[in-house]
């Protein structure tokens, strides 16, 4: 993994507010890498999660679970 390219992009995000935007109307780490990619920046979505909870250049990178669940129990009808 290219650390530098990974922080380059986290602190690129605090101020291109373009980037920002496409960033954050994603669901994956590799929807994400693909943006980092249109933008020069070289990682993996396996490479992003792997800081998952750490605090990079200022960003911190959260791991969300985007999985569907349904309630069909008792409370679920």
């Amino acid at each position: 993994m290219s650390a530098d390219q990974l922080r380059d992009f986290l602190i690129e995000i605090r101020s291109n507010k373009s980037l920002f935007d496409k960033v954050s109307a994603v669901a994956t780490a590799n929807e994400i890498a693909l943006i980092a990619g249109e933008f020069g920046y070289e990682f993996t979505g396996e490479e992003l999660k792997s800081i998952s909870s750490q605090n990079i250049a200022g960003v911190r990178v959260k791991k969300q679970d985007t999985t569907p669940s349904y309630n069909f129990g008792e409370g679920g009808n």
